[in-house]
């Protein structure tokens, strides 16, 4: 019985009722434009072709009402997946088309740079308006972002990466996401002049290499590189092999930004405007959410903004709604909405942007999985210290990304779920403790010891857990060329067990 009650508040793929249909209206819809993207994904379909799929489903549409008085259900689904697969064919056209000229070799930097190897990698949006990915001959370079250059170097078209594994990587397709066509290799920049950028970001970028500054002279490699990926998604990359170690032990998504640090900054900013408005005695919890989803567009921006922070910001938005809202709140639906978006702002994402594959499956893991296992384990592990929760959730969310991975990576870690439970509770206390000395020392150093102290502990710990278990035999299982159908019968496996477990949750409450 303790099973079925904790799995009672189960989300269900499919609502029932009046207000059931309205939403299968509305799946329908969402569901034809993704595929209409998807299909032009791979299939070139001309622009004229998706302008006249989505006359038929109008024509369609209309003719059944003048004939018929009214329109049946029938037809109005066939109707709605008809203009919503044109408009998604035609979106992905608009998206994907440019013009085939040689982007000329000065303009301005556009993002913020990478010291990436043995290179310098950034974004430069030439004078013609083309982008170009670039990586200089140095590793030290003083490009930054907004600065106008010259670069010369071996322009080229990205194409496809062989791994030496007989597994390829579309790199074209994954810079075509963001319109970049061409890279620029051994690159030799001149800077022209400097400020040219959106001032605003560059304010934000400014504030954000003081902070990592600070960072690093009051903590020592590799804690403040690590440190600076948890807080502010710092470029100052860990050195190759500790990367390859967080890999291996299955929480390479401790290293950077992602949706689990988004949560926690979401948390921490609405306690703080919290307690600042009740000690003023001004506004309330609205002036708290607001204050809170403004502090959050003032971190992204000055992490850059990129594709990755915003997606991941998105799904922490999603993963914490009800609770930041505090109200009835319906993750699936807000999780669809949130992809319809994401696939409309950049339809190229659908196919090209691995990340955005992990971090839907990860979220929809969470959604469906984790209240499941949670209900598996009411019986077993104790509630206390929220063990029960965090086992549930990075078990989910592991289930629901590791067939992707065995297709996509060709491995996935066997100690994933030791490596999280070890590492994920420390990682709240370190951002805040990292936080709070690093600001600190900027009045005073000595003032900012003890923060130091207990930040460089609880670093370290996350980086020995990482090293430890990364370092074992078996950590990975490989399979170098994991087959697409077999990663597609594994999630058929996943969803019948969703399905199942909803249908006996409902039988038992009958």
């Amino acid at each position: 019985m303790d099973r079925v009650a904790n799995t009672d508040s189960l989300p269900r793929f499919i609502p029932s009722g009046v207000e059931g249909a309205q939403s299968r209206g509305i799946f329908v819809f969402i569901f034809g434009l993704i595929s209409g993207v998807l299909f032009s994904s791979f299939i070139f379909v001309v622009p004229l072709a998706s302008i006249l799929i989505i006359i038929v489903g109008l024509f369609i549409l209309l003719a059944e009402k003048i004939w018929s008085k009214k329109i049946s259900k029938e037809v109005l689904l066939l109707s709605l997946v008809l203009i919503s697969f044109g408009l998604g064919a035609l979106r992905y056209s608009i998206k994907d088309f440019h013009e085939p000229i040689l982007p000329l070799l000065s303009g301005v930097v556009i993002s913020e740079p990478e010291e990436r190897d043995n290179s310098t990698r950034f974004v430069l949006l030439s004078d013609n308006d083309k982008k170009i990915m670039v990586n200089t001959k140095d590793l030290y370079s003083p490009v930054r972002y907004g600065d106008r250059v010259v670069v010369e170097g071996r322009l080229s078209e990205p194409g496809v990466i062989d791994d030496g594994i007989n597994r390829s990587f579309d790199y074209a397709g994954y810079l075509a996401k963001d319109d970049i066509y061409h890279t620029l290799s051994f690159a030799s920049v001149e800077i022209i002049s400097r400020k040219e950028g959106n001032s605003i970001k560059a304010a934000l970028l400014k504030v954000k290499n003081g902070y990592e500054s600070k960072m690093r002279e009051i903590l020592p490699e590799p804690a403040s590189g690590l440190l600076s990926g948890l807080t502010i998604a710092g470029k100052g990359a860990l050195p190759k092999d500790l990367l390859e170690q967080f890999r291996r032990a299955g929480v390479i998504h401790v290293v950077v930004l992602s949706g689990f640090h988004i949560t926690i900054i979401i948390f921490f900013l609405f306690w703080f405007f919290s307690n600042i408005f009740l000690f003023l005695h001004f506004g309330g919890p609205k002036l708290a959410r607001l204050a809170t989803i403004f502090g959050l567009a003032v971190f992204v921006l000055m992490a850059g903004a990129s594709a990755s922070i915003l997606r991941a910001s998105l799904m922490a938005l999603i993963a914490v709604g009800g609770k930041l809202l505090n109200r009835a709140y319906s993750a699936p639906r807000a999780l669809l909405v949130a992809i319809f978006l994401m696939v409309i702002y950049n339809p190229k994402i659908l196919v090209f942007d691995v990340g955005f594959h992990l971090s839907f499956l990860a979220t929809a893991g969470i959604i469906y999985l984790a209240p499941i296992i949670e209900g598996y384990l009411s019986n077993i592990i104790s509630p206390k210290f929220s063990l029960r929760n965090l086992i549930s959730i990075t078990l989910s969310a592991q289930i629901a990304v590791s067939p992707y991975l065995l297709y996509s990576m060709g491995n996935v870690s066997l100690i994933a779920l030791l490596a999280n439970i070890l590492i994920l509770p420390v990682v709240p206390l370190a951002m805040a403790t990292g936080f709070m000395a690093t600001l600190i020392a900027f009045l005073s150093e000595i003032i900012a010891l003890p923060f130091s102290y207990i930040s460089y502990l609880l670093l370290s710990w996350i980086i020995a857990v990482a090293r430890y278990l990364g370092d074992m035999q078996y950590a990975l299982f490989l399979a170098p060329n994991f087959p697409f159908w077999a990663t597609i019968i594994l999630y058929v496996f996943i969803v019948i067990f969703v399905v199942r477990q909803q249908n006996f949750v409902l039988r038992s409450a009958n």
